[in-house]
């Protein structure tokens, strides 16, 4: 009994840990990393369920000689699917770390994809997605002078965004100036809000 609540706790804590914290392992891991985590995610979920119902099958098998701890187990694993499945605390780490999303823009291509968020604290963020499991993230801060933002990158400037943004609030579209960008490069143009998931 202890050895099997040892190895559901275990596989619990590492399922809750790898949920929660997803905001700060897809920023640092990228590449094939990420959808092996999510993988390994999937795995835990599935382990789970077929836990839960090998448990309940051998308490009805052996509903007479029954005791109260036999249902530890169950109790466990049911709490714990029930706690990833509702977000039971209702807590967002990402927001809490990096601060709140005061606007976002969305850019989809035909085998790419990127978000630009602007957050609290005058902070950016552009998460690029593609082919080959390409995933990257371009962070730094942000000025705001009248339609126009200025990105001061952290580290390497995405090549098809450059270092200025022009805000069309009539198109709700976020263009690149063309500043600071690789000329070969086809501008990315941001329309304003969620991922519609048109491509």
């Amino acid at each position: 009994m202890t050895r099997k609540l040892v190895s559901i706790g275990l596989v619990s804590v590492t399922l809750l840990l790898l949920i929660y914290t997803e905001p700060l392992w897809t920023r640092h891991t990228g590449g094939l990393w990420t959808p092996l985590i999510f993988l390994s995610i999937a795995a835990g979920f599935f382990w789970l369920i077929i836990k839960l119902i090998k448990e309940l099958i051998g308490m009805i098998k052996n509903r007479v000689a029954f005791k109260a701890n036999q249902l530890l187990p169950t109790i466990l694993i049911a709490g714990i699917l029930s706690f990833t499945f509702f977000n039971t605390f209702s807590f967002d780490i990402e927001d809490k770390i990096y601060g709140k999303v005061v606007f976002r823009a969305c850019y989809e291509g035909t085998q790419n994809q990127a978000t630009f968020k602007l957050r609290e604290g005058n902070r950016f963020e552009v998460h690029a997605t593609g082919v080959f499991f390409y995933d990257e993230y371009f962070t730094g801060q942000y000025i705001q002078r009248g339609d126009t933002l200025d990105l001061d990158y952290d580290g390497d400037v995405h090549r098809a965004i450059g270092d200025k943004m022009f805000m069309n609030n009539r198109d709700e579209v976020l263009e690149s100036t063309r500043s600071n960008m690789d000329s070969t490069r086809r501008p990315l143009n941001f329309y304003y809000g969620y991922c519609k998931g048109l491509n």
